[in-house]
């Protein structure tokens, strides 16, 4: 039985029903992230009314299989990320991690990149957990987000994916063969449309499976959903939270694609929760806490150099406001 099989499906928040005034065991039965603390987690707060405010219109989640395959994943180098992660000391656990951004325009990059499948450029956008260092046995990435694909129609779409690093020293046996990477997961029943804002999000539950949870604030359309930890053993999730504009992976050759050209994407409500026991306890962490910024860089024919692509800075509309951080799509041949 696949993930997606045996994903957890919450009843649908009826229709003018006011979650501001939910009860946390109704908040559980919707799938909706547990109210926060409006003292002690302002920003966190902050984004969870705008999550949870009209518009609003809830649906379950349909899923449907990318074609062709592409593959998210952990931070193996500067040539598939660029945002920010923070990370939290031991034994604190990350179990909440949240953020908002507004779907890119994309289009063809000025020139083709070396090294990649096919000149099929393609840009994820997402908040997760874990993966930094995703060369490691056992680490697992558990992401939502939004694609861009210049070439694909629609050219964007809301996705999920719990990556597992399944290498081949994992195996019990000589003839046990290790997971085949599994591609990302479309959630096809969420319309994006350039210029829509964003808003999602995952939280760790007493179980171990995590919710799941995306909203188009432009239409008000959510979707939220529980999924199980993927099979096998992974290590315990909450070492690090993060932002991230990422050029995907062909999961038959282990080659990146190209990057599009996105233009800009700031990222806002960088929020996160970290746990010192109990699921839900524990104090709110931002990029003001310790970020590091990741750039990405890739290859080009011409001229024949490896350059920064994608680059990230923090950001602050105002002193109020948390710390974003802005990924921006750095022209090769400028």
């Amino acid at each position: 039985m696949s993930a997606i099989d045996r994903c957890g499906l919450y009843e649908v928040v009826p229709a003018g029903f006011d979650l501001l005034k939910a009860s946390p065991a109704e908040l559980d039965r919707y799938g909706i992230p547990q109210k926060p603390d409006v003292i002690t987690e302002p920003e966190l707060f902050e984004f969870w009314t705008e999550l949870v405010s009209a518009p609003f219109a809830a649906k379950q989640p349909t899923f449907a299989s990318i074609h062709p395959p592409s593959l998210g994943g952990a931070l193996q180098s500067m040539l598939n990320w660029s945002g920010a992660l923070i990370s939290t000391p031991w034994p604190q656990q990350i179990v909440f991690a949240a953020g908002a951004w507004n779907v890119p325009h994309v289009r063809r990059p000025s020139v083709s990149a070396l090294g990649t499948p096919a000149d099929d450029p393609k840009s994820l956008v997402w908040v997760g957990l874990d993966g930094r260092n995703g060369t490691l046995p056992n680490v697992s990435l558990p992401q939502i987000g939004t694609g861009h694909w210049p070439d694909r129609k629609p050219n964007h779409f809301a996705w999920w994916d719990w990556w597992h690093n399944a290498r081949p020293d994992e195996a019990t046996t000589e003839s046990a063969a290790p997971a085949k990477p599994q591609a990302i997961t479309v959630i096809d029943n969420l319309l994006i449309e350039t210029g829509h804002k964003i808003l999602a999000g995952l939280a760790v539950q007493v179980s171990g499976d995590i919710l799941y949870f995306i909203k188009n604030q432009r239409t008000g359309e959510f979707r939220s959903f529980l999924a199980p930890p993927p099979s096998g053993e992974i290590e315990p999730l909450g070492s690090s939270a993060e932002w991230v504009m990422e050029r995907p992976t062909d999961p038959e050759s282990g080659a990146l694609f190209p990057l599009p050209d996105y233009g800009a994407v700031d990222f806002s409500y960088c929020v996160a929760r970290a746990a010192d026991g109990a699921v839900g306890s524990g104090r709110m962490m931002t990029l003001a806490d310790n970020a590091l910024l990741i750039e990405m860089r890739e290859t080009f024919a011409n001229p024949d150099r490896t350059v920064i692509v994608s680059r990230p800075a923090l950001r602050q509309e105002h002193l109020e406001a948390p710390i974003g951080v802005r990924c921006t799509f750095q022209d090769p041949v400028a």
